[in-house]
This record gives structure tokens, sequence and C-alpha cells, in this order.
């Protein structure tokens, strides 16, 4: 085959490509690949035509043996990195993606893949350097837009968000995906009619948009209609049966109707969600699937925040009752505290071979495997306790004394419907023959002096390094008020009286 025939496939090729027929620009790659096998750049072309019909593995070996070729071929790392976004495996998406990057700094699509990476891991603030770095170098890039107002929706800065949804609708009008969200940052702003009118215009653009069914699902829920947010879902699974974002969020739904047994299954979509991947941990060995555990040893390992670990530590003493030996694997501020849960033998920070186990599960799929409803969540209440060497005395003159918490973590995405400024709790400072105490952490701690409180309010976070330690202060308290935190779970755990400050709509837990 002649050059002049080979450059004419070529061309074929990438109009073929171009106009979104695969399956003939394959055909073509592969015949000129018959001539040129070891043409990196062909190679990568098709790697990214078999990419585009679903052929992931097919398609990573092609861009591997391109690379091979070529090394320093970007737009093979490129179409690889974006391989492997779609497979699931971000860390080497990340890899690809930046070697690219090292090759050819100005490629905005390696910023704007890259952004779009640190997004799902979870880490918006480099997500908004990547994306800002792509907008740089082309001012108007709609991707880059689109992605820097979502990484800044994660970080809670709702104002940028807006601007940034702005201009990218200026460049874009009536762009169904920048609509999907901008309804989703409405509804984390309170303004649910405008949400479900932005969301419902998208959808009616791009009916196919299951981000879009998945968020007005959301705005429904979050203004307590439920059967509409079922409804929403329902139509986002049967766009695609398999996603589990849309699982996920239909797990809370359910969960928060009770109907458990419902819940359960469709909550453990949440190890397929992008978001939870770095909050789940695989200890190696095989996972209990509900057999028997008499004589066995089990691992059971935290996922996701303090409060979920103290709520569902509870279900150590079920796996005890049916001969297990418990070790769990928590973080180090609920180690010694895990240590006096009924059932647990040992908690441990990192497994090591003192602590060797025959089956490993996470705390939060406990409900599912032992079949809980709401007739049998283990309910013995207390169920922790603080060491006896944690015991601590607060004088209070007589007083009654009441511990508070305002706020919880800053960086939770639901922040903003659960935390609180300090200056919702002044009316109750005036009240008299009760002494106030604060159990709150991180910076909103500082509150305290901001509001001119510290008269009013003993701050106790300098001594509350771990959770025995505000185990031990609890016990000495007559109430705790607090938000939706680990806090209310602690005191619920301690069984001690626990006003807990809610939503409109809480979290099911």
């Amino acid at each position: 085959m002649t050059e002049n025939t080979l450059d004419t496939l070529l061309r074929n090729a990438r109009d073929h490509h171009a106009a979104g027929s695969f399956r003939e620009a394959q055909d073509l790659y592969r015949q000129i690949l018959e001539s040129r096998p070891d043409d990196a750049e062909v190679q990568s072309k098709l790697g990214a035509a078999l990419a585009a019909q679903g052929k992931f593995v097919e398609s990573e070996s092609v861009l591997r043996r391109a690379m091979e070729n070529d090394p320093d071929l970007t737009e093979a790392h490129i179409n690889l990195g974006s391989v492997l976004q779609i497979q699931g495996n971000l860390d080497d998406a990340v890899v690809a993606i930046r070697r690219a990057l090292e090759l050819n700094p100005n490629q905005t699509v390696a910023h704007v893949n890259l952004g779009n990476i640190l997004l799902k891991q979870g880490n918006p603030e480099d997500a908004t350097g990547s994306y800002t770095r792509a907008l740089e170098i082309e001012p108007d890039l709609f991707p880059a837009l689109n992605g820097l107002g979502a990484a800044f929706m994660q970080q809670n800065k709702f104002n940028e968000a807006t601007d940034t949804f702005a201009r990218a609708l200026e460049i874009s009008p009536d762009q169904p995906e920048i609509l999907c969200n901008i309804g989703n940052l409405l509804r984390n702003q309170g303004k649910y009619d405008e949400a479900e009118e932005t969301l419902r215009k998208a959808i009616a653009i791009q009916p196919k948009l299951i981000d879009a069914h998945i968020n007005l699902g959301n705005t429904l829920k979050s203004q307590s209609d439920f059967d509409g947010a079922m409804d929403c879902y329902q139509q986002a699974l049967s766009l695609e049966p398999d996603n589990a974002a849309t699982h996920w969020n239909k797990a809370q739904v359910l969960l928060l109707l009770g109907r458990l047994k419902e819940g359960w299954v469709e909550y453990e979509w949440r190890t397929k969600c992008d978001n939870f991947r770095s909050l789940l941990w695989n200890p190696g060995g095989p996972p209990w699937d509900g057999s028997d555990l008499d004589g066995k040893t089990i691992m059971v390992y935290c996922e996701q925040g303090f409060g979920d670990s103290i709520q569902f530590i509870r279900y150590a003493q079920p796996l005890a009752a049916l001969g297990a030996t418990v070790i769990v694997k928590c973080p180090p501020q609920l180690q010694t505290l895990f240590q006096t849960a009924p059932g647990v033998e040992r908690a441990v920070t990192r497994p090591d071979q003192s602590a060797p186990f025959h089956l490993q599960a996470s705390l939060l799929s406990l409900p599912r495997l032992l079949k809980t409803d709401m007739e049998t969540i283990p309910a013995q209440v207390p169920y922790l306790s603080p060491p006896d060497q944690a015991t601590r005395s607060l004088d209070s003159n007589g007083k009654r004394k009441v511990g508070i918490v305002w706020a919880g973590n800053p960086s939770h995405k639901n922040d903003q419907h659960r935390s609180l400024t300090l200056d919702y709790f002044k009316p109750l400072l005036d009240i008299e023959g009760f002494a106030f105490y604060s159990l709150q952490l991180n910076e909103k701690s500082q509150d305290i002096n901001y509001f001119l409180l510290s008269g009013a309010i003993v701050d106790l976070s300098k001594d509350l390094d771990d959770f025995a330690a505000t185990a031990a202060v609890m016990e000495e308290l007559d109430l705790i008020i607090s938000v939706d935190t680990s806090t209310a779970h602690l005191a619920g755990a301690l069984g001690k009286p626990v006003w807990t400050l809610l939503p409109f709509v809480p979290d099911w837990r």
C-alpha cells in the first residue's frame, strides 16, 4: 500500500472519527496499522475509537502499545487517562494525565480531565487549580468553566460558583449540563422552587441527562416530596440501570422512610460511587456474606465520618453473639473509646500480624448483612462508656451543666443544612440555673470569642483530644444540645440526654 493511499485512509478515518462513526474509523485505523504496525499516532487514535465504543480493555492495550512506540506522544497519555478514568482507575489516570502535561503544559483538555478526576476523588481545591490553568490558556473553555463551578460548589463557595456558571451560560446559553449544575447549586442554597424550574428546563432540553433527573429527585426530597423524588430516581435508572449515584440517592429516601431492608440493598451501591472510593478501605481477606461466624474472627472496618462509626459500632455485639471474635479497625481518635464497646475484642488503627482474621466487613454494611429492620435495630443503651482513666470533673457551682455544639465539619457537602452559628444559642445563655460548656471543635470554636461569649460559655475544646476524653466530659453533663454531628451520636451511645438540631428533611441516620 502506497504512502499516498495510507494518507488518504488516515484522512478518511479522521473524518469518520469526527463524525462519530467510530466503527468505520476503527476499521480504517486497523488497515493503516497493517502497513505501519508501529505508528504510535494511529494506535492512539484507534485506542480513542475503541473507547468511544465502550471497548475499554482493548483500548487500554492499544494505547499502551502506542506509548511503548512513542513514550512522548502526548495524545496517547491523554487518551489513556480518559480510559482509566472511565474504568474507575483514578489514581493511574492521574499519573497518565500528569505525564501528558509534563510533555505539553498547554493541553487544555488534559487540565480539564485532571480537574474532573480530582473532583471525583473529593479534592475540589486541586481541581480548582486544574480548571483555572485551563482557563488561563483558553478563557472561554466551556468544560473548564463547568468544572470550576462544580469545584466551587463542592467547597461551599456558592457565590463563586454562581458567577462561574453565569459566565458559562453566557458562552453557551441553555446548555443542559450547566443548567443541571445551577439547579443543584440552587438546591444547596435552599432555593428549591428555582432549582426545580431550572432542572426541569435541563431535562426538557436533554431528557436523557441522568444527573438532571438525580438532582431533581434530590430537590424534591429536600421539600419532603419523597414520592416525586423516587419517580425521578426511577427515571434515571430506566436510562442507566447500573448508575451507582442514582441507587445511592434512592437509598437515602428508602432509609429515611424506614423501608430498611430495601434501603440497605440500595445503600451498598455507595461502594461504586466515586465520592466514596477514598472513604472505603479493603483490608484483604474474604468479605463476610452473612454466613456462619461461630469460631471465626471478623475484621470490621470504619468508613465515612466519626458519627457513623459511633452509631454503627453497636453492631459488634450482635456479631459476637453469633460466635465471632470482633476486631475493629478505626481512626486513632476512636480507638480507646471503641475498646469499651460490647462485643469488641480489640480495636486497632491498622491491621498487622498480631490481629489475624478470617473475614472482613464494613461497619455500615452490617445492617444489611444482619437483615436489620425497625424492630431489630440493636438498641442496648448505653453501648459506649469512657475508660476509667478518662474521668473528668466539672465544677458548675450547683448549676445544671449543658454541653453545646453548633457546627459540624465545614468540608461536609451538606454542612450548610446542618451547621449553625453560635448566636442562635444566645437566648439560652440568660436562663438562670444553667452552666454552658462548649464541646465544639475545629475553627468554629473561635465563635465564642467572636460573639464575646467567653464569660457565658466554658470552652473545653483544648481538652478534647479524642472521643474518650469527650465521653468523659459528657458523663458530667446533664444535657447535650448538638447539631447533626458526631457529638450527637456519642451522646446517644452514652445514654445521655441529647437534643439534636435537625434540618427540615434530616439525614436518615
